[in-house]
């Protein structure tokens, strides 16, 4: 019924942790690996959890040469079976029945593209607990930014909407996926917007990509994840952010505007993004730094025996 492709490369540490939820995933019926270049045991571990799952079938394939997650995600369509792919990061777990419902919502609104709300781990969290404190969102905002093309991961929304795109972990069609596959160019940097470009040529050919609140993937906390393009340096990531965007841009932005009705000019949407990236980057972690300090010193002084955990600002 669901192929689940899961691209990755050397993040054996990571797998070890989410892979078991993949398999516990209804309606999966088949899991394709593709490793990307990968040198580390990842076969291994793969090999280990799937020999006490044989009722899903396991596929690992491993690319001879670097292709970057986009081109992967293509490996991984190509050998799969079904009509409907699941698309996992290495550093995801996947919430009971997030295959299932996703299909479900799926075949209901007609959409390209469907996916769960994704949750960010604190430190010391487990998935769980995760999902508890996210709830509907964690703050107020418009579900989606249309001058930045960002969604608001955090935003607060019930049931489910339609946006020109949500985040990775969606579950589309096979046959869309041949029609319209990953654009490889994203392969340099963080690799960012490379999963956003195959959402976007779903909305503009009318396809609809929904995000429902039935069910959740969860990002592996920080300290848990050790490597991969947000593990690259500050300015780095900032910089392959704008230019990838940019890149983004030349493709889609008048096609997009004119859908949204935004008349701002593409040189200006691309500035207001870069501006919104050096923040996003740089003062936002640091005000949500002193926000959760804050908000430990509030319930602490309320409560001396509470120790509070905070909330992200998505």
């Amino acid at each position: 019924m669901i192929t689940l492709v899961v691209p990755t490369r050397n993040r054996a540490h990571t797998l070890k942790l989410v892979t078991p939820s993949y398999y516990a995933q209804e309606g999966v019926t088949e899991i394709v690996f593709v490793s990307d270049e990968g040198s580390d045991d990842t076969p291994d571990v793969v090999d280990s959890i799937a020999r006490t799952n044989t009722s899903i079938a396991t596929r690992f394939i491993r690319n001879e040469s670097r292709l970057g997650a986009a081109a992967s995600r293509n490996v991984g369509v190509t050998n799969a079976t079904n009509e409907y792919i699941l698309f996992s990061d290495d550093d995801e777990y996947l919430e009971p029945l997030y295959a299932i419902t996703c299909l479900r919502k799926l075949e209901k609104y007609g959409a390209g593209a469907v996916s769960g709300r994704n949750v960010y781990m604190l430190d010391g969290e487990t998935p769980a607990e995760a999902v508890r404190r996210f709830g509907s969102g964690l703050r107020r905002a418009k579900p989606f930014r249309h001058l930045l093309c960002e969604p608001a991961n955090g935003a607060v929304y019930d049931g489910d909407i339609s946006l020109p795109f949500t985040h990775s972990i969606i579950l589309t069609k096979r046959s869309l996926l041949l029609e319209e596959p990953f654009d490889p160019h994203y392969l340099a940097g963080n690799g960012y917007r490379e999963e956003s470009d195959y959402q976007m040529r779903l909305f503009l050919k009318g396809l609809p990509v929904y995000v429902t609140n039935d069910v959740h993937c969860i990002h592996l906390a920080p300290s848990l994840v050790r490597s991969g393009g947000q593990r690259t340096s500050l300015w780095r990531r900032i910089y392959w952010s704008i230019r990838h965007t940019a890149y983004f841009h030349n493709k889609y932005y008048k096609r997009y505007a004119c859908k949204v009705g935004l008349k701002t000019p593409r040189s200006v949407a691309l500035f207001a993004f870069a501006a919104y990236c050096v923040y996003r980057e740089t003062l936002r972690p640091w005000l949500h730094r002193a926000a959760l300090a804050y908000l430990r010193q509030m319930r602490q002084a309320r409560n001396p025996a509470i120790s509070a955990v905070g909330e992200p600002l998505a």
